[in-house]
């Protein structure tokens, strides 16, 4: 079963708001999704037989959650099998109907591996695609002498009546004299200067910048929607749903005969910080964790390895993390490996191309690793254009 379908593309255009990453791959005729298709394709030849289709199915579901998913466990498996470990997908645990989804072998040791991508809260993921629905109305608008940008200030628990707001925009646009705007810009340099539409509707709120065009751009019909801003940063929680991701996993398979590792991506929408990680894996205080172990009982919130009682999930000592990981993006995202600092606990051995992280400064700190697009193949470019 091939991932991508066989035909002549010729659809150039960008990737669409609320289309899913699979679709937008299979349809772009540009050189770089080309590129992007050729990998896959090559990695998912290298993926065990028995469990392929199974894999392609998944990726080709529509759903990006499902994609993404399928899309880590395939970078995972091809990383260290380009490594020299070997790996077996979905092995038998011992007293357990459940399967990981890697066991992987050094020569020297081995570790079960499970792969989970970082579920974005289901309330949070309907709003963003009500948004994207709002955003697909106003691109099919064709911008005559103006572009426009738009924020988010709310988002409305139901889909917003669009003919309102495109009924709106119109007249406000229509309203608007370009070569004044451009003139009262040209003085004062500021967004401040350019026009606004406050929108406000059954919960939206959503506010509208007017961009002049260049004279010799008027009438000729390019999209009226030039940026879309991301809204309110205030409320972001990355911390949430990377806690759900590593402790579900931590505890899935009981008592383990190898050591477990939680490979985690991190796709969220506002980039996760490193602080953010350590944070869930070793806790809130004020000390860095080396010093906070001493004295636990002073942790302000518990971690998924060291909390307020001491060290826990031993079994399951390092953590694996990818952000902002996409398929046209593995030769440039370098993944890192946090490992637990309690005393006695089976490390396995890692391959170089992840990067070690130290937290025995105020900030982390990420050392080098082998870079991940020699580990691939790849030039640094990858892929062109």
């Amino acid at each position: 079963m091939p991932i991508f379908d066989e035909f002549i593309r010729a659809d150039h255009s960008p990737r669409k708001p609320n289309e899913a990453e699979y679709t937008f791959l299979n349809r772009s005729a540009r050189p770089t999704f080309a590129e992007v298709r050729r990998l896959l394709t090559e990695w998912a030849g290298q993926y065990p037989s028995s469990e392929r289709n199974s894999l392609i199915k998944s990726m080709q579901a529509g759903d990006d959650h499902e994609f993404e998913s399928a899309f880590w466990e395939l970078y995972l498996h091809e990383a260290y099998r380009r490594a020299g470990y070997s790996i077996t997908v979905h092995p038998e645990v011992p007293g357990s109907s459940k399967h990981p989804d890697f066991l992987i072998d050094n020569g020297e040791s081995s570790f079960y591996l499970e792969a989970v991508r970082a579920n974005i809260a289901t309330r949070t993921l309907a709003e963003k695609r009500r948004l994207n629905d709002v955003h697909a109305v106003l691109e099919k608008l064709s911008a005559e002498t103006f572009k426009i940008s738009f924020a988010y200030d709310s988002v409305g628990l139901r889909p917003l009546a669009t003919t309102k707001l495109r009924n709106q925009l119109t007249q406000w646009l229509a309203s608007l004299d370009p070569h004044a705007v451009s003139a009262a810009f040209a003085g004062n340099p500021s967004r401040h200067t350019l026009p606004r539409l406050a929108f406000k509707e059954d919960g939206w709120s959503l506010t509208f910048t007017a961009l002049p065009l260049r004279p010799d751009a008027f009438g000729k019909g390019g999209q009226l929607v030039g940026t879309f801003g991301p809204g309110r940063a205030a409320g972001v929680d990355n911390v949430t749903p990377l806690t759900r991701a590593v402790d579900a996993k931590a505890n899935r398979y009981g008592k383990l005969d190898a050591p477990l590792i939680i490979a985690v991506m991190a796709n969220t929408e506002y980039p996760t910080r490193d602080y953010d990680i350590q944070r869930i894996l070793y806790g809130l205080s004020a000390a860095i964790p080396r010093q906070a172990s001493k004295r636990p009982s002073e942790l302000h919130q518990d971690g998924h390895w060291l909390t307020r009682k001491g060290w826990r999930r031993g079994h399951a000592p390092q953590v694996v993390t990818a952000s902002n990981l996409k398929p046209w993006r593995v030769a440039n995202v370098q993944p890192s490996l946090w490992t637990t600092l309690e005393p006695g606990v089976n490390i396995p051995l890692q391959p170089r191309w992840l990067a070690p992280v130290s937290v025995d400064t105020p900030e982390p700190t990420i050392s080098p690793a082998q870079r991940i697009n020699e580990l691939f193949g790849l030039p640094d470019d990858w892929p062109s254009g």
